[in-house]
């Protein structure tokens, strides 16, 4: 599958998701944030120091995690995402707020925005959407101004989940996205990319196999009984790594935090398969 087939079915679920979307999350975590209390704190924290500056969310979704934000340090927020669907969502969410606030349309890929534009910016739940997440680090140092803070959230591999079997599982149940890594590996790769690592925490909580089902694997055509295969051809290691149960499994979600360095510490684009303009 080519990299515009895979948006396009990126754009199509999650457009199609957008009235749901809350209480899909709502119901993972058990909280109406649709996130854990110390995974949203964690972000909240992070961003605090940032009343009434210019933040960019990359992946603003249905405004879940800026609405919190709004409410607590009251930014100047651009939110960009794939669906438009969902930022009619973000819209409606936030409308006491819209005198702060942007909603764009586009692509983390493609970013419309200009050097230095911004004194924040976070990502949640959207890096593993990425082919080359560290191409998108690139971009996103670009729009922040120097000792700008990026601050990434996303499901992430057990730390010593070698067979992957978390990715697999997501290959099982879903077209869209396109990889997912260890904590240490996503910290290498923000260092490779100029930023500074100040705090990483992976946060743990569980999801029940139905939900899995219902979130993707439905929405995909993927039959119950090829995901029961995958779950019952599990080695002994992965199922104490990720905990499983006869009904759910643990996963792990990882909030990093990083100051955009010097340019003089900047990394060489080529490096990573970055083309520099010439």
């Amino acid at each position: 599958m080519n990299e515009t087939a895979r948006k396009k079915i990126i754009q199509e679920y999650y457009s199609k998701r957008s009235k749901d979307y809350d209480k899909q999350k709502s119901r993972t975590w058990k909280s109406t944030t649709g996130f854990g209390d110390e995974v949203a704190n964690a972000a909240s924290d992070a961003l605090a120091v940032f009343k009434g500056k210019r933040l960019l969310e990359v992946g603003v979704g249905s405004g879940r995690n800026a609405l919190p934000l709004f409410e607590k340090i009251k930014p100047w927020l651009v939110g960009l995402d794939l669906s438009r669907e969902m930022l009619e969502t973000a819209k409606t969410k936030m409308r006491l707020f819209k005198r702060n606030l942007n909603l764009v349309l586009g692509d983390a890929d493609h970013l419309p925005f200009t050097d230095e534009a911004f004194d924040a910016l976070f990502c949640m739940s959207t890096m593993h959407y990425f082919v080359s997440p560290a191409s998108v680090m690139h971009a996103f140092s670009r729009i922040l101004k120097e000792k700008g803070i990026f601050l990434c959230g996303d499901l992430t591999v057990h730390e010593s989940d070698d067979e992957r079997f978390f990715e697999n599982l997501e290959r099982t149940l879903s077209k869209a996205h396109a990889q997912y890594h260890k904590p240490s590996e996503m910290k290498k790769m923000m260092e490779n990319c100029g930023f500074r690592v100040s705090n990483m925490e992976t946060f743990t909580y569980k999801k029940s196999y139905q939900a899995l089902m219902e979130d993707k694997g439905d929405y995909f055509g993927v039959p119950h009984q090829t995901f029961d295969k995958y779950l019952q051809e599990t080695s002994t290691t992965a199922r104490q790594q990720y905990s499983l149960s006869d009904v759910d499994l643990t996963l792990f979600y990882t909030v990093i935090v990083a100051k955009k360095e010097n340019k003089n510490s900047w990394f060489d684009a080529e490096e990573i398969g970055v083309h520099k303009n010439p």
